[in-house]
């Protein structure tokens, strides 16, 4: 029950409710109900700890066009909060983006006029920015969407509007750029969040799947992380979940939900022939004693100069009950002088990376690299991620033209 004086405020993000895997159709079907399943627990945390306020910091769906199976779901699932009374707050975020001129088409909207969530984020009108701000209690809750390459400028906007006496709560499809070493558009620069520290109580940001929070003492910036493995190959962290708030003392609670089930095992290939290598891995899988339902990543570790069959591994592994298997190629440093605390394995990325140091046309060659890993990425998914690509192209260019600009 709201009192105007102590809330709790529940912040997930990253749902992607609709992810639909490129796989058997076994391993379609398991991991499109992941997502509905992991919200549905987010649900019950609400329900069962007498959430008030439900946030939702963007990406709720996985596509911005969906299927009616994923509407009748996320209905359902929305409709148990608003029988209890429990507000639900939502943003989009870059996948499920809708441009600001075609407001129509938003199902997030729609979800609105159903009196499902509250949807909010911010306007430009005469060069100034106008942010939806919705008051609940004692607490502003000021959306800001998803502002993709303009998240510094616009959260400076907001900052400058904002009452440092009052509590501003501000939800954001946005994750911290740390070091300017991450490879995703839209993230939110150190010193434009260290401006609104002493004007907001929280930020509730999203975007990246892994949980996080800034600064390291006294935090008011945090990610949640995604409920499920969005990428199972590159999601780091296995902590997944939500994080509540009380509004009155400022109490801060990170509740776990449980993924699914992922491995990460380590086999080392050193026979000569294909034959050999199979013959040994599918013993190492049936070693393994899976039940149907693991995804599992399998980091190869190559000795000498062998081609490897990577498809039949993972037909292996999945033959011996991984739902999904992933397989990760290491060679072996040809080195005999290398050093004892220096990592004696090259990835596909290493390797790639070398090559490219060698390329003349390019100045920016450490980041490039890492570009190419993320262009990979996008291609190996086979969904909706053409607007992720053409960011990140451009992102790259710029840095490129800028690395000529400043020599």
């Amino acid at each position: 029950m709201l009192n105007g004086d102590n809330m709790k405020i529940l912040h997930c993000a990253d749902i992607h409710l609709g992810k639909r895997p490129f796989g058997t159709k076994e391993f379609l079907k398991k991991r499109y109900e992941d997502f509905f399943l992991a919200f549905s627990k987010v649900v019950d945390i609400a329900v069962d700890r007498k959430i008030d306020i439900v946030v939702i910091a963007g990406d709720f769906f996985d596509k911005r066009e969906i299927t009616p199976d994923i509407l009748e779901k996320s209905e359902n699932l929305l409709k148990k909060l608003s029988d209890k009374s429990i507000k639900v707050l939502i943003i989009e975020g870059n996948h499920d983006n809708i441009n600001a001129d075609d407001e129509i088409n938003s199902w997030q909207n729609y979800l609105g006029k159903k009196n499902y969530v509250q949807k909010g984020s911010y306007k430009i009108i005469d060069g100034q920015y106008i942010f939806d701000c919705i008051k609940i209690g004692d607490v502003n809750f000021y959306m800001a969407g998803y502002p993709s390459f303009a998240v510094d400028t616009v959260l400076e906007s907001l900052g400058e509007q904002l009452n440092p006496n009052e509590k501003n709560y501000i939800i954001i499809h946005t994750a911290l750029d740390g070091d300017g070493k991450e490879f995703l558009p839209g993230l939110v620069k150190k010193e434009t969040l260290d401006k609104l520290k002493e004007k907001v109580i929280y930020i509730a940001g999203g975007h990246f799947h892994n949980h996080s929070t800034y600064p390291a003492d006294n935090p008011y910036f945090f990610v949640p992380g995604s409920l499920e493995y969005w990428d199972v190959k590159r999601d780091r962290g296995r902590k997944k979940g939500v994080i509540i708030l009380d509004s009155d003392t400022l109490d801060r609670e990170f509740v776990e939900i449980n993924p699914r089930m992922r491995m990460d095992i380590t086999f080392t290939c050193d026979k000569n022939t294909e034959e050999e290598y199979l013959e040994e891995f599918e013993a190492f899988s049936k070693g393994l004693n899976l039940t149907g339902e693991e995804l599992v990543i399998a980091n190869v570790i190559v000795k000498g100069n062998k081609y490897i069959n990577t498809i039949s591994l993972e037909e292996i592994l999945e033959r011996n009950g991984a739902l999904k298997a992933y397989i990760n190629l290491k060679f072996e440093k040809q080195n005999s002088n290398k050093n004892e605390n220096e990592d004696n394995v090259y990835s596909i990325k290493n390797l790639e990376t070398e090559i490219i140091n060698d390329w003349e046309q390019f100045r920016n060659k450490e980041k490039l690299s890492e570009y190419l890993q993320e262009f990979k990425e996008f291609q190996e998914d086979k969904g909706d991620r053409e607007r992720d690509f053409i960011d990140l192209f451009d992102k790259m260019l710029e840095e490129e033209i800028d690395s000529y600009e400043n020599k």
